[in-house]
């Protein structure tokens, strides 16, 4: 792995949490990636309409701007190891050098397609998390360069989890075409973008472009495109907090904002002033 991917996350927290019986923490999203490991009880999230269940010893990642809720359905206390990180800029870190294979974890942050995955915490995991969480609240020679290290290890095992739930994902971690094209649209989003100049870039024709789009991702490129310009508005929403609905419309090359307006409620299930406003009221841990 780059080093400089491990060098690039920023842990905004490690949360020892407890949550009360019958607990509740309406809709609300992260700017960051979350990751909860359920070490007792029973903890739910409601992810686009799909609820998951943890018991004692799963985990869940929720990619950024994901909208969800929590609970604690139990008539137990359940307790969690909480974390949020950002990872800067993914796709800058490579420039114009496609990432390889071996980093499904980072593949899938860029391709912003997964809104969650869980698993089972190996033991392997839960060290590499508590190792996090405890230098995150002390102030000990060289934590800075442990951290790093488990960063490094964090993104290893998570990667190693992903490719062990859908081992078909190796085929397009690897698929050169599809990922040029996919790094392309994500540095290139705020452009006026046409198949065939995405087709030309990564080097095959649009009609097998096309055709990778609809296998892999299930997904048309255009739809592609959409979700990716919706998910960087809301980037670019929260560091711009007064931009207007119109200005992040031109600014991601929608034709309007009643255009915009409806891409984002098509992709996000709900329409952007609403999510902006639950984002208000949510978690300030993004």
């Amino acid at each position: 792995m780059d080093t400089n991917l491990a060098q690039a996350i920023v842990l905004n927290n490690a949360i020892a949490q407890q949550f009360p019986p019958h607990y509740r923490f309406d809709t609300h999203f992260h700017r960051s990636v979350e990751l909860l490991l359920c070490k007792s009880g029973t903890i739910s999230f409601a992810i686009q309409g799909s609820e998951q269940i943890l018991n004692p010893g799963q985990y869940i990642v929720i990619f950024p701007n994901i909208p969800h809720d929590t609970a604690a359905p139990g008539e137990t206390t359940a307790q969690a190891l909480h974390i949020h990180f950002h990872i800067k800029s993914a796709c800058s870190l490579y420039g114009q050098q496609r990432p390889d294979g071996n980093q499904p974890f980072l593949m899938e942050f860029i391709l912003s397609r997964r809104p969650f995955f869980r698993g089972v915490c190996s033991s392997q995991l839960r060290a590499c998390l508590e190792c996090i969480f405890e230098e995150f609240h002390t102030s000990n020679q060289n934590s800075d360069r442990l951290m790093q290290l488990y960063y490094e290890q964090l993104l290893l095992l998570l990667g190693r989890d992903l490719l062990a739930q859908c081992k078909a994902n190796m085929d397009l971690y690897e698929n050169s075409y599809l990922m040029d094209a996919i790094l392309y649209i994500n540095q290139h989003c705020s452009e006026k973008l046409v198949v065939g100049q995405i087709a030309k870039y990564a080097g095959v024709s649009p009609r097998y472009l096309t055709k990778l789009f609809q296998k892999y991702l299930d997904l048309s490129i255009s739809s592609y495109i959409t979700f990716i310009r919706i998910s960087k508005s809301i980037d670019y929403k929260c560091s711009h907090p007064s931009a207007t609905m119109a200005e992040i419309a031109t600014e991601f090359g929608f034709s309007s904002q009643q255009h915009f307006a409806k891409a984002f409620k098509n992709t996000m299930g709900i329409t952007p002033r609403n999510y902006f406003l639950e984002r208000v009221g949510g978690d300030k841990s993004y």
